[in-house]
């Protein structure tokens, strides 16, 4: 059957398949939690984690990293592991937020908890891909467009995305994340710099100790394509570093580095305007009528990239 039916199987990857099947079965999984649970449940659930900024924490933690116990995220996170395990007892109630990563749980020592599938839907982690192709793609086309015509994308596309009005507090629950990584870097270094004074002996000779990398930059603006230039730039940095990454894993699978002696480097970046922008009551004005004239313009800026 499958050389008569299927016989495209014999010229891809056995993973095609494969990959087809669990997606299926994600699918199916997530189908189910919603048929479990009802939108406005699971709705309310995910506004509830947005305020709480440990929980919220804890679901970035899992969904950088991967898998975590609750003694990696206590380091992670810069709080006490009884503290993590009561967030983690609540978060395991339906409808759940995380879950027990029962392959991982049963390959290393202690409970392990990923995310439960309705949370990697509402929180997808972004495809490498994003940063050598589509943002490059998107970003080079949005150069072609006038000043007039990237304001009003700017505005279209804060004002059409589904979190809108709660997309603030979203950003400085990530800004609290990213200070709990940065706290765990610079304590990994005192300790390292304690005991450098001390006259201690690193154990890995060959890797002795963590750095950190600080890069500050001022510069000014006047419009948006401004905006946009340092962004194409941007994601030309990271898709360098995701080609770096492919480099470095392709290395340690032929030397035979075991995950665990992996060491994870993260890097983010975050910078904005520092200007207070003013606003004006206008009952003439309709910023949805506005801005509507441009919705055909960026249906071409992504098309043919599937979107998030």
């Amino acid at each position: 059957m499958k050389k008569t039916v299927f016989p495209w199987m014999y010229d891809v990857s056995k993973c095609a398949p494969q990959e087809a099947l669990r997606d299926l079965e994600q699918g199916q999984q997530i189908m189910t939690e919603k048929s479990k649970y009802g939108k406005e449940e699971i709705d309310e659930r995910f506004e509830k984690l947005l305020e709480n900024e440990t929980r919220y924490g804890i679901v970035m933690a899992i969904r950088t990293f991967g898998s975590m116990n609750i003694k990696l995220l206590s380091r992670i996170m810069g709080k006490t592991v009884s503290t993590i395990h009561h967030h983690i007892s609540e978060m395991t109630k339906g409808p759940e937020v995380i879950v027990i990563d029962n392959k991982e749980t049963t390959a290393s020592r202690g409970i392990y908890y990923t995310l439960s599938d309705i949370t990697k839907e509402r929180y997808p982690k972004d495809k490498e891909t994003v940063f050598e192709e589509e943002i490059h793609t998107i970003m080079e086309r949005a150069m072609q467009l006038s000043d007039e015509e990237m304001a009003k994308v700017m505005m279209f596309r804060v004002i059409n995305q589904k979190d809108f009005g709660k997309l603030t507090k979203s950003i400085k629950r990530s800004i609290s994340y990213y200070h709990n990584i940065e706290d765990f870097i610079v304590n990994s270094f005192e300790r390292a710099e304690k005991a450098l004074k001390e006259g201690l002996k690193p154990k890995n000779l060959q890797y002795p100790f963590g750095a950190s990398t600080q890069i500050g930059l001022d510069l000014k603006v006047s419009k948006t394509r401004h905006s946009f230039e340092i962004a194409m730039m941007m994601s030309e940095f990271f898709a360098n570093l995701v080609k770096l990454k492919q480099m470095s894993e392709k290395e340690m699978d032929e030397e035979g580095i075991k995950e665990e002696d992996r060491i994870k480097v993260y890097y983010h970046l975050f910078g904005g305007e520092m200007a207070d922008f003013e606003f004006e009551k206008d009952d003439s004005f309709d910023l949805k009528e506005y801005v509507k004239p441009i919705e055909k313009t960026i249906r071409k800026l992504y098309e043919g990239i599937e979107e998030n």
